[in-house]
């Protein structure tokens, strides 16, 4: 049985009417120039729109960080604490995990797993994260966070990533969190604090 289908059969035996979607986010390394060019253009269209959300969580997401991922401890917290201070809850956080949600890759509802990138992201990107949706409400059901082995520890990558988990898209202001390109990015959190 595929993994879509064992998804249907589980929803069917618990009597879920959810129809969740997956999205993915990346952000990648600083890119050849004629990008920027693009990119500056883009970015024009966006300085007076605020970010937009793709949706929230209905109860703060548990945090499992896989033994595998590339990244310490320590930088967890910091990210964490970076949108505990914009108004942000998570329930649990786990390190070094190695239950089934890190190996089988198959994790619950209302978590939030950190692990190391695979090879099935296009080269550039340093980070991924894949959010599971409820088509109707928006409400974000799970996310995967996957980053690059040699950009675990590096600033911003982590709170970026959170930001998706959390249900921020892409915002194209050169200095915000939420910039797609890693290094056009920076610490202005405008327009993602909690209300």
């Amino acid at each position: 049985m595929g993994a879509k289908s064992l998804m249907m059969a589980l929803l069917l035996l618990f009597g879920c009417n959810i129809a969740p979607i997956a999205v993915v986010h990346e952000i990648t390394a600083h890119e050849e120039q004629e990008l920027h060019k693009t990119l500056e253009s883009i970015d024009a269209g966006f300085l007076n729109r605020p970010p937009e959300s793709q949706g929230g969580w209905q109860l703060p997401p548990e945090v499992r960080v896989c033994a595998t991922a590339p990244i310490s401890e320590g930088r967890v917290k910091k990210a964490l604490d970076f949108w505990r201070d914009l108004g942000y809850s998570f329930s649990r956080i786990y390190y070094n995990d190695v239950s089934r949600h890190c190996i089988e890759n198959v994790f619950s509802y209302n978590t939030i797993i950190i692990d190391l990138i695979d090879g099935s992201h296009r080269e550039p990107a340093l980070a991924t994260t894949t959010s599971w949706i409820d088509r109707e409400t928006r409400e974000i059901l799970k996310a995967k966070i996957a980053l690059k082995n040699t950009w675990g520890e590096a600033d911003r990558i982590l709170e970026h990533e959170l930001g998706h988990a959390l249900g921020w898209l892409d915002y194209n202001q050169t200095g915000h969190i939420m910039h797609h390109e890693w290094s056009r990015g920076g610490l202005n959190t405008t327009g993602v604090e909690v209300q």
